[in-house]
């Protein structure tokens, strides 16, 4: 096994990974989430509505001379290789074993989430690099008992949370290790102290912003996450289901059934990797219970895991090894299959349902250019929508040339709501009002004959065919003040 898992091949491994998600980062449209982060690098704050604000960041520094596609994700293809070091620099600080630094590496790169998807620029991209850091010289401070590994730790920590506030759960994951092995004088130290308020000076313009805006955004990700009524077990299965699908179809349960066992093993390298995996992981299965949640919030917890998995298979016999390998070549097909498929169309989801053909995710990459360049050619100076997805992609493929708004009356709020709407709404140049028409709901969200003066009678249409279905379709109505 050696032969295949060492330093050279998982160096050709990630390189090869690494071409992958560039040539996917160039060559697909946004998202419409990442269209949305972009127009927030575009309006520079110390805090967003929806997330902390580093994703903003990392895109201002790698689009200060283009705004292409590529140039948007390029910190997360950057973020993906930082951590392919971090995870065999950790493994190797670990156990010393180059057979499961590779398998670690190659199996966190392997992952469907990973190999196709993280290419895409989410707040997890900053989220994962800077929690795994953080990770990294905790276990580094745990080893050799040298309290000044605090500072970067907590550095990084505070990284983490100006990427996304659930970098938290690090702390609960961090707090059952203590309690295990009963490390209480480790608060003695005062670097732990000037940790926590490294993190905290870090975070801080996050509360600060949060303070002027009434609480917001915590309040917001606050009830995203946990604003059902009643309990839904099927939503627990779901979850499972879905980090499976993520991870590893083959690994993800024998995985987890294995860090339970190294949480109770008493073995402190066990424990430590159980404890920081665990505590996110069950964190969403229990907020599963109330609502669903998104399938990639728990990567971050898979820098640890990863090694879990990699360390349990390598370290048994033939069979396990077999399957561990196995299992790696099933999750790159499966990528490979999915990233062709969102470039190329391969599979003909309409010869097998055109429901399905209509909902697949991979759709969201397709028809908001043209939608733009519809409404450039027409001379629309600004546009209206119901939603900040929208709203933002037209301002992205019009070069932000067309202004846009997202009025929340019929949507979820969003950063738009606090940025206003932009003077020229107010002007006499041709404007939009932009809606998507979904199966149960033929006419505008609303009226809006309370926000423009002049309405055309005309009501235009425009369609996003995919799989030779129609898979969104909206209606424009031009306006004017």
């Amino acid at each position: 096994m050696e032969k295949i898992l060492n330093l050279k091949n998982t160096v050709i491994f990630v390189f090869v990974a690494i071409i992958w998600k560039i040539f996917l980062a160039g060559t697909l449209f946004l998202h419409p989430d990442e269209a949305y982060y972009w127009l927030w690098s575009k309006h520079l704050e110390l805090s967003y509505y929806d997330h902390a604000p580093m994703i903003a960041y990392f895109i201002k520094l790698t689009t200060i001379f283009s705004d292409s596609e590529l140039a948007v994700r390029f910190s997360a293809i950057i973020a993906m290789a930082v951590l392919s070091v971090v995870i065999w620099k950790f493994v190797i600080k670990l156990f010393g074993s180059e057979l499961i630094a590779s398998a670690s590496v190659i199996l966190l790169h392997s992952m469907p989430i990973i190999f196709s998807a993280s290419f895409i620029m989410t707040p997890d991209t900053p989220l994962f690099l800077f929690l795994s850091i953080t990770t990294f010289f905790i276990w580094k401070f745990i080893e050799t008992e040298n309290g000044n590994y605090w500072y970067p730790a907590g550095l990084f920590f505070g990284l983490a949370l100006l990427s996304k506030y659930t970098a938290v759960l690090l702390l609960p994951g961090l707090a059952v290790y203590i309690i295990v092995f009963k490390k209480y004088y480790w608060f003695k130290k005062y670097q732990i102290y000037l940790s926590l308020l490294i993190a905290c000076v870090c975070f801080f313009p996050v509360v600060y912003w949060n303070y002027q805006n009434g609480w917001i955004s915590f309040a917001y990700q606050l009830g995203h996450g946990l604003s059902s009524s009643g309990y839904k077990i099927n939503y627990v299965f779901d979850y499972l289901g879905s980090q499976m699908l993520i991870f590893s179809i083959i690994l993800f349960l024998p995985t987890l059934v294995v860090s339970f066992g190294y949480l109770f093993s008493k073995d402190p390298k066990k424990v430590f990797l159980a404890s920081v995996s665990l505590s996110t992981i069950l964190f969403y299965c229990f907020t599963a219970l109330k609502k669903s949640p998104e399938a990639n919030w728990p990567v971050p917890a898979y820098f640890t895991f990863a090694v879990i998995s990699a360390k349990y298979f390598m370290e048994g016999g033939k069979a396990k090894k077999i399957l561990f390998i196995s299992a790696v070549i099933f999750n790159v097909a499966v990528s490979v299959i999915a990233g062709l498929h969102a470039k190329f169309t391969i599979i003909p989801l309409e010869k097998i349902s055109k429901n399905i053909a209509k909902a697949e995710a991979t759709n969201w990459f397709y028809g908001y250019d043209k939608l733009a360049d519809k409404l450039t050619a027409e001379n629309i100076k600004y546009v209206l929508t119901p939603s900040h997805q929208t709203s933002s992609e037209i301002a992205f493929y019009s070069k932000n040339k067309i202004k846009t708004f997202a009025d929340s009356k019929s949507s979820k709020k969003s950063q738009y709501d606090i940025w206003g709407k932009p003077e020229i709404f107010n002007s006499n140049e041709q404007g939009a009002f932009v809606y998507e028409v979904f199966d149960d709901n033929k006419s505008a969200p609303y009226g809006i004959n309370e926000l423009f003066r002049h309405i055309s009678k005309e009501i235009d249409e425009f369609e996003i065919i995919r799989h030779g279905v129609i898979v969104r379709q909206f209606k424009i109505e031009k306006v004017s003040n």
